[in-house]
């Protein structure tokens, strides 16, 4: 016999299941009808063994998956704090603390007030996104961005045409940086299709579609609020693979080797000479005046040796080029 364990199920797969619960008598669910206490796995007619499913819950990501979605929107997370302090002239700091998979209705019901509500396309996504600030953040940061210290005491509950422009001054930064964090998984190009503060006009998927909502808290001086992301599950479906591993597990081995090599090669490092070296006690030290000898350990004629980054690497023998002195690389010392 088979167990049915896979929770995201197959037009195919919930057809069958509706089909055996017709045959064995029972009702399906209306509204307001109470929700029975889950039942231990049941033999269809044909004898397969089906373990009960709630149809209606969300759960379209496996673990791995959503835990991909996270890695990908800490990296925002970190590349957010830079960009939001750097347009408000603040230390500031924003974290991703969650990334969850629910309902688009659930979540309206869940959208904390007020906001400023910001309907985007991203292509190559064909169904709309929403992006949510906290309006005592972004008003506080226009008032800062247009001069004043952002310590705002009353936030209106909408914005004018003007206050959206310079909040844009912001958001569409923040949004580049989204983009950028998924650019491994797909490109994307933002615009910003409507905005608005009235969470119901926000209804721009039916209440039943699932939706990955992330949620960014954004903390610095006397700054406090959040951004929230929601994106329709059916946009992210196609690419759930490429966000089952980091960008690294997926590649074959030895693909990166060419690309950090250069990477390593544009790398810069600090070389020195020693002539020789001593040790001298600190009254000495204090005593020193100009002209003062001070004899090395080294006689002349010995190779000089060569820090790499303050570790002795070489040893050379020093000359001139020209009017300027050099070193000519005797040996490679010992690690």
């Amino acid at each position: 016999m088979t167990q049915l364990t896979n929770e995201i199920l197959s037009n195919d797969e919930i057809d069958a299941l509706l089909r055996m619960f017709r045959s064995d008598g029972a009702a399906l669910e209306t509204p307001g009808t109470p929700r029975r206490p889950a039942a231990a796995p049941v033999a269809g007619t044909d004898g397969v063994v089906v373990s009960p499913i709630d149809l209606l819950k969300p759960n379209r990501l496996g673990r791995e998956q959503l835990r991909g979605l996270e890695r990908y929107f800490e990296s925002a997370g970190k590349m957010l704090s830079a960009t939001i302090g750097d347009k408000l002239r603040l230390e500031t700091r924003c974290d991703c603390v969650a990334v969850e998979q629910l309902r688009f209705g659930n979540w309206l019901e869940q959208l904390p007030g007020p906001v400023a509500i910001y309907a985007l396309q991203l292509e190559p996504f064909k169904l709309p996104a929403l992006l949510t600030v906290s309006t005592s953040l972004l008003y506080g940061a226009v008032d800062r961005i247009l001069g004043g210290s952002g310590k705002v005491q009353k936030v209106p509950k909408d914005f004018t045409l003007a206050e959206h422009t310079v909040a844009e001054a912001l958001v569409g930064p923040c949004l580049d940086r989204i983009c950028e964090a998924l650019a491994d998984v797909v490109k994307l190009k933002w615009t910003i299709a409507n905005r608005f503060c009235n969470p119901s006009m926000a209804q721009i998927l039916p209440s039943q579609d699932v939706v990955v909502s992330v949620y960014f808290q954004v903390s610095g001086d006397f700054l406090l609020g959040d951004l929230r992301l929601v994106l329709p599950f059916a946009s992210l479906e196609p690419l759930l693979d490429k966000f089952g591993k980091d960008t690294v597990a997926r590649m074959e081995p030895g693909a990166m080797k060419q690309k950090l090599g250069q990477s390593v090669r544009q790398m810069p490092i600090d070389v020195s000479v020693e002539l020789g070296a001593t040790s001298i006690r600190l009254r000495q030290l204090m005593e020193l005046q100009p002209g003062d000898v001070i004899p090395l350990g080294a006689h002349v004629g010995e190779p000089a040796v060569v820090p790499v980054m303050g570790k002795p690497k070489f040893t050379a023998h020093i000359g001139k080029i020209g009017n300027r002195f050099g070193v000519q690389v005797a040996d490679v010392m010992g690690q």
